[in-house]
């Protein structure tokens, strides 16, 4: 089972954003003043102004990020994917492993010590937003934020611990 989830560009991505734009034209401007000073040299000014301009380009454009998840026999795998042309792996995790399992609400998590925090979500504010806590080989103490279908849901349940199950599921529903 697959599911993907476009990344929302919060207020300190569009501010990062523009940060960057401004520092490839303060990079350009100022590898065009000094390329006449640079005499025959000039020419590698002007191909420093332009890979500042690349270079921004690349960097903004990696920013555009979605997270794709795949279910396979109770082993759950993250991929960050970036302007949709490259693809790295977060997190591979058996959902037998979870410790917790829930509705993400900032406020419970804040506090607490994670090794490590993947938040492979489109927005931690969006109401379909789940978390799984797990200790994990490489990263230690783990913290997983992503969003999960009802069939991504369905998909899980079988597989994580069957206290877990209850307490999401059964008393959830309860309530």
């Amino acid at each position: 089972m697959e599911y993907l989830v476009k990344k929302r560009s919060t207020p300190k991505d569009v501010l990062l954003k523009i940060l960057i734009v401004i520092a490839a034209i303060v990079v350009a401007l100022a590898l065009f003043i000094l390329s006449p000073i640079l005499g025959m040299f000039s020419m590698f000014g002007y191909l420093l102004a332009f890979g500042a301009f690349y270079g921004a380009y690349r960097l903004i454009a990696a920013m555009n990020l979605e997270y794709e998840y795949l279910l396979t026999n109770g082993d759950l795998d993250i991929d960050k994917i970036m302007n949709r042309n490259s693809r790295k792996r977060l997190v591979s995790v058996k959902c037998s492993s979870f410790e917790a399992f829930g509705k993400y609400k900032a406020a419970e998590h804040q506090n607490k010590q994670y090794q490590t925090r993947f938040m492979a979500c489109s927005s931690p504010e969006d109401p379909n937003v789940w978390y799984a806590t797990f200790k994990h080989s490489k990263h230690g103490n783990t913290l997983l934020v992503f969003n999960a279908s009802e069939r991504m849901l369905e998909g899980i349940r079988p597989y994580i611990p069957k206290q877990l199950a209850f307490q999401v599921f059964v008393k959830k529903a309860a309530q």
